[in-house]
This record gives structure tokens, C-alpha cells and sequence, in this order.
């Protein structure tokens, strides 16, 4: 039986974000970051929430984000949604990462399909957390559909997951 993202996290809350200019989830988000400290020094909070994909709350307070730029990898001749990932240190456990990844993917996936001229091929990702080294001994992760794809020149996995739909530009 599949487990849709929502019913992996009872007592949790997804809400969409992509390209919404959504306010409160933006002002909510960056009180999210603001409380873990964890944007980088030369991030501005208020442009990387015009990037926010979805979004988990608990109890009203955001616990997990997703923003993701689009970028082009030419390795692999596509356009790709650089998915980065923050959740509450108090959440990890709680497959909040899991169930808003799956989340985000669903709908990247179809807001590419209803955007074909934009050439959205899928997420991308470069894996950082030390809490995934194990895993990353996998070179498929079946559940959220990410392949290693390479290596970054420090040594991080470069992982993609491929949109059903998209086809890859061969010449």
C-alpha cells in the first residue's frame, strides 16, 4: 500500500509554495531560519523565500522547508530544481524530510508538466548531510526516485531525480 506524503507525518501540515508569493508562509519561513541560524552569511532570508517549494508546520510554526533554484546541469544537458532542505533538529526523526521531499517532487512534477516551455527535468541535489553517508553507498534511493549522478570536486554526491515526462536534449 503507498503512503501519500500527508499520511506519513500525521499531526503534520504540507502547504505548497512554489510561485505562490505566499506571505505568511514567507515571513514564517524566515522566522524558521532566523530561529536555527542556519542561512549562510551572504543569503538574503527574503530572496531565498521567493525560491521555497513547500513547506511541513506543526502546530502553526514551520518545522521543514524546501526551496530549490532552477539551474542548468550540463553534464546531463537538463534544467534542474537544486532542491535544498531544512528541518528542526527536534523533527528529524519524524520522516518530515522524507514526506516533504516526496511533497516537493509531486509538485515540481506537475507544475513542470504544466510548463513545458520551461524544460524542468527533474530535482537535483548535492548531499551534505553527514546523517546520509550510509545511505549514500546506494547509488538509487527507489522511494524519492534520486540516482547518484556524480561527484562535486569536495567529494558530495550530486543526486537527480528524473521528472516521468521530461525527455533529455541527446544532441
Amino acid at each position: 500500500m503507498v503512503t501519500s506524503p500527508e499520511e506519513m507525518i500525521p499531526g503534520f501540515e504540507l502547504r505548497p509554495a512554489w510561485r505562490l508569493d505566499d506571505a505568511q508562509i514567507e515571513a514564517d519561513v524566515i522566522a524558521f531560519w532566523s530561529r536555527l541560524k542556519i542561512l549562510p552569511a551572504n543569503v538574503v532570508p527574503e530572496q531565498r523565500a521567493k525560491e521555497l517549494i513547500a513547506v511541513v508546520y506543526k502546530d502553526e510554526r514551520i518545522v521543514g522547508v524546501h526551496t530549490a533554484s532552477i539551474e542548468r546541469l550540463d553534464q546531463v544537458r537538463a534544467r534542474l530544481a537544486m532542491l535544498r532542505s531544512a528541518v528542526d533538529p527536534d523533527y528529524r526523526r519524524t520522516r518530515v524530510s522524507m514526506a516533504l521531499t516526496l511533497y516537493s517532487r509531486a509538485l515540481l512534477e506537475r507544475w513542470s508538466r504544466d510548463n513545458p516551455h520551461e524544460r524542468l527535468g527533474g530535482l537535483g541535489a548535492i548531499i551534505e548531510s553527514a546523517q546520509l553517508a550510509e545511505r549514500g553507498k546506494e547509488p538509487f534511493w527507489p522511494q524519492t526516485r534520486f540516482i547518484l549522478a556524480g561527484f562535486m570536486p569536495d567529494g558530495r554526491q550530486i543526486r537527480i531525480s528524473w521528472f516521468e515526462e521530461f525527455r533529455v536534449d541527446t544532441w
